[in-house]
């Protein structure tokens, strides 16, 4: 539903077609015609449109494209890592346990609204959580199975080749442990695994702008703001507290870990987990460019560890037998379950009024066309909707921003034969009369 979406579907059909980029005249910053196709998140050089992020999720997501259901993706990540998290607390904390899991995270319509979409968070997720798995295991063997810690580097790797900064938290604790025990040649396997896939976004930055240190966020050297930068701000601070407040909002049950902090001694392992969340907190507080919504998306890729927390302080108030713990614990679960039914209210409206433009144009029938518009739907700009596929001379529909008419006669005269129409919110389409500014 956003221009991010947008962008790794794009991305990801080019993968499948066997390219890096799409190619035409207009994605050239220069041309006269630029503005009528300038749209968010995809980048435009020298005559060349692609993704603005990094090759890894659109990798994995150009299988579904090719396959034909790049919106099976997703979800197929959120069930294996929500499987993978069940199967970890039955084994470290028992049986008992795996139903609350499946509870908490069931009834945390965050977590489910990114394993519905198209966006990168919860691939970053899955590999973390598989890293982490990776470097538990080699723990529990006397030899430190070198090939697990290799395998957690190459998780992690491959983990900053979906979202650049997500690895740094879990890589940081492990490097940290494995020089503590003085295991140089396990640190060492784990670095040359993380380097290896790591170095992929280099091998990609270079095919695409030439360069292996220019990402393809800064090809045009004119970043917007502090989008896609990191910075140490004030405004970090301010955007950072927004953003705890978003977890609060989406998963109540954690406001319990401070209201017991006295009474609770969580074991070395959970305190690792809530250590593990809070680093990633305070790598988000350098970038500070928006908090990230719905909820805080940018906190996605260490989530399962704060609900292992929270599954483990479940286990303390059931042995503890306090009464007012165990209602303090149930009011925990139906705010997570009020909370869901907000989100997911809130959420779906925003999606069905977003969708207007979709709902709209569909009722013009078939036939090739073009759409000019003069507005976004419902909290969008009409450049965030200029979205066309890799390939625009077989477009069945074309979208343009509203230029000015001489733009738009030339922009016209290289796609003749269709239909033109011009869009304005709400749910307002009619043909469009070239006379008329």
């Amino acid at each position: 539903m956003s221009g991010d979406d947008y962008s790794y579907l794009y991305q990801a059909r080019l993968f499948a077609a066997g390219k890096l980029y799409a190619q035409d005249p207009l994605y050239d910053s220069a041309s006269a015609l630029h503005d009528c196709v300038e749209t968010n998140c995809v980048n435009d050089f020298h005559g060349r449109r692609f993704s603005q992020y990094p090759p890894g999720w659109p990798a994995i997501l150009a299988i579904g494209a090719a396959l034909g259901v790049p919106w099976a993706i997703d979800p197929f990540l959120g069930t294996l890592l929500v499987f993978l998290m069940v199967w970890y607390v039955e084994r470290k904390m028992g049986n008992r346990w795996v139903m609350v899991t499946w509870l908490l995270v069931t009834l945390c319509f965050f977590f489910a609204y990114y394993a519905a979409s198209t966006r990168s968070h919860i691939a970053t997720a899955l590999f973390v959580f598989a890293a982490f798995l990776s470097y538990e295991a080699a723990e529990q063997r006397a030899s430190g199975a070198p090939s697990l810690l290799f395998t957690a580097g190459a998780f992690l790797g491959y983990s900053s080749m979906i979202r650049y900064i997500d690895w740094v938290p879990l890589g940081l604790w492990i490097g940290f442990s494995l020089l503590r025990r003085k295991n140089l040649a396990g640190l060492a396997l784990f670095v040359v695994g993380f380097t290896l896939l790591a170095s992929g976004n280099l091998l990609y930055d270079a095919l695409l702008c030439g360069n292996p240190f220019q990402l393809p966020t800064t090809v045009n050297n004119s970043p917007s703001g502090t989008a896609n930068r990191l910075m140490v701000s004030w405004t970090g601070l301010k955007v950072t507290g927004v953003r705890l407040i978003g977890v609060a909002w989406s998963f109540p049950p954690v406001i319990l870990l401070v209201l017991f902090y006295r009474r609770y001694r969580p074991s070395p392992k959970v305190k690792m987990y809530l250590a593990l969340f809070l680093m990633n907190v305070g790598v988000y507080y350098f970038y500070a460019a928006s908090s990230g919504g719905p909820g805080p998306r940018y906190l996605l890729a260490y989530f399962p560890f704060l609900v292992l927390a929270v599954v483990d302080l479940c286990r303390w108030i059931e042995e503890e037998g306090n009464p007012n713990a165990r209602f303090l614990w149930w009011i925990g679960i139906v705010c997570l379950l009020v909370g869901k039914l907000v989100f997911a209210t809130a959420e779906g409206y925003r999606i069905y009024r977003r969708c207007d433009l979709v709902r709209t144009v569909e009722q013009t029938g078939p036939g090739e066309k073009i759409v000019l518009l003069k507005t976004g739907a419902y909290q969008t700009r009409a450049s965030d909707l200029t979205r066309n596929p890799p390939d625009l001379a077989t477009a069945p529909i074309l979208y343009f921003s509203w230029c000015t008419q001489n733009q738009r006669d030339v922009l016209l005269q290289r796609f003749p034969g269709r239909k033109i129409f011009v869009y304005e919110y709400p749910s307002h389409l009619h043909p469009y009369l070239p006379l008329h500014d």
